[in-house]
């Protein structure tokens, strides 16, 4: 990121003009505060975020698993759901989240569980569970009962998964600790397909308070959103996104695309849509984990791995988007 800029023989030079005292008396704390600004810089671009599977175990820690009311626009089924919530009064803005086909992971509450300590409610909804497919949230993808239901993903349709963020969207709406106005959605896989759905039809969708807010989507299967016939038409029937969009995807996860992300950048969106693409990234770079191939019927064979450097850089990406376009 500081290609540049030889940022060791800066400083190199920057401590030998304080300590010889080469420049004025009243211009060493300004030399100070240049000193602490690069660090800064420095540390926030070359740090990495230190994750370990302890931290996965404990990501339940601090939440409410809950059962909040559905929707008659959706299957009118009780949501099975998790919440995290801030210290404090708040109000604080919120975020829902929405899961893939392989239900919740653990990592995927790691990052809602940090999120919320940045000052953000969130809830997260469990399809599967909900609806009797399964109440795993602890176990990894090689657990046999989230390869049994990731073949069988659409028994919980997109419609039926965008009405559950509807529900949890109306849920939040009534809670004093929530700022009704700043209520986003954050997805991963099928999760992020289900969110950017919801930015498409936030017209038809009427929602209170000017409807869903800033959205996050993780390897959102735009791909084959926009190849399967029937995806593709609801997708050409919604409308533009005009609300604050971040897409982040591996450019070596071969269920994504670099072309369909920029045939989405190039449609109207109101230049409100940041994609991310990370190099040398698999699907789910973003997990805990040594690079495993796996299968599904309808895609084939697709590499799955951890990526340290991706994952530090969608740390700070979110970070800074939050700050910026959802406070």
């Amino acid at each position: 990121m500081l290609d540049f800029l030889n940022y060791n023989n800066y400083l190199l030079i920057i401590l030998y003009i304080y300590k010889k005292e080469i420049v004025l008396k009243y211009t060493r704390p300004l030399i100070k505060y240049i000193f602490i600004l690069f660090t800064y810089i420095f540390l926030s671009y070359t740090s990495a975020v230190a994750v370990t599977y302890a931290d996965y175990e404990v990501a339940l820690e601090g939440s409410q698993k809950l059962q909040i009311k559905g929707t008659s626009k959706g299957d009118g089924r009780p949501l099975d759901a998790y919440l995290y919530k801030p210290e404090g009064p708040g109000p604080f803005p919120a975020l829902v989240a929405l899961h893939g086909a392989g239900g919740i992971f653990p990592y995927q509450l790691w990052w809602a569980k940090e999120i919320s300590k940045k000052g953000y409610v969130v809830i997260f909804i469990d399809h599967y569970c909900t609806r009797g497919h399964l109440c795993e949230v602890e176990s990894g993808d090689e657990d046999p009962a989230r390869g049994k239901i990731m073949k069988k993903w659409q028994d919980v349709s997109p419609q039926t998964r965008l009405m559950d963020a509807v529900a949890a969207y109306a849920w939040l709406s009534n809670k004093p600790y929530v700022l009704n106005n700043k209520i986003g959605l954050i997805g991963w896989s099928w999760g992020g397909t289900v969110a950017l759905y919801a930015q498409k039809w936030r017209q038809r969708l009427s929602l209170p308070n000017g409807g869903f807010k800033a959205t996050i989507a993780f390897y959102p299967n735009l791909k084959y959103a926009l190849k399967d016939p029937r995806a593709s038409r609801q997708w050409s029937q919604g409308g533009g996104i005009k609300q604050p969009t971040l897409i982040l995807y591996g450019k070596k996860d071969v269920l994504e695309s670099e072309d369909a992300y920029q045939k989405l950048i190039s449609e109207d969106h109101s230049n409100k849509i940041i994609v991310i693409g990370f190099d040398g990234a698999y699907r789910k770079y973003d997990e805990l984990g040594s690079h495993r191939e796996k299968y599904h019927p309808s895609v084939g064979y697709f590499l799955k791995g951890f990526q340290q450097e991706a994952f530090d850089d969608s740390v700070r990406e979110i970070s800074k988007f939050l700050q910026v376009h959802h406070q």
